[in-house]
C-alpha cells in the first residue's frame, strides 16, 4: 500500500514538474538562452553551446528531482536536498557558460549572476508548494 501510494506521489510530481518548467527541458533551455542573448548578444556558435549547456542542465534536474523524491520520506527533506542539488547545479551551470563567453560578456554575464535574487535556485525545488 505504502509503495502503491508514493509511486503514485512521483507520478503525479513529474507531472506537476512538468506543468511548472514547461514540457522539455529543450523548452526551457530555449526561453534561457533568448534571455541571455538579449543580454550578451550570443555569436550562433555560442548560442548552440549554450543551449546545450542548459539542456544538460535541465535534464540533469529532472532526473535529480526523481532520484531525490524517491530516496526521501518527507517534504522538508525533498526540498532541502533539491535544494542543495540545485544550487550546485546553478553554479555549475554558470562556469561553462562563462567559458564560452569573450571577456566583454564575462563582465555581463558576472553582473546577470549577481542580481539574481538570493535563493535563486531554491525557487526552482520541488513542486509543491511551500507553507
Amino acid at each position: 500500500m505504502k509503495t502503491s501510494i508514493l509511486a503514485l506521489f512521483i507520478v503525479l510530481s513529474s507531472f506537476v514538474l512538468k506543468a511548472q518548467y514547461g514540457p522539455s527541458p529543450e523548452k526551457r533551455a530555449k526561453e534561457k538562452v533568448v534571455t541571455l542573448h538579449e543580454r550578451l548578444n550570443f555569436t550562433p556558435q555560442q548560442t548552440d553551446k549554450v543551449m546545450q549547456i542548459y539542456v544538460d542542465q535541465f535534464k540533469t534536474r529532472d532526473s535529480l528531482f526523481v532520484v531525490i523524491v524517491k530516496r526521501y520520506k518527507n517534504q522538508q527533506a525533498i526540498n532541502a536536498a533539491i535544494t542543495t542539488e540545485f544550487n550546485k547545479q546553478e553554479l555549475e551551470t554558470d562556469k561553462k557558460i562563462n567559458l564560452v563567453l569573450d571577456n566583454d560578456q564575462r563582465v555581463v554575464f558576472g553582473k546577470y549572476i549577481s542580481s539574481r535574487q538570493p535563493g535563486y535556485a531554491d525557487s526552482m525545488q520541488s513542486p509543491s508548494p511551500r507553507r
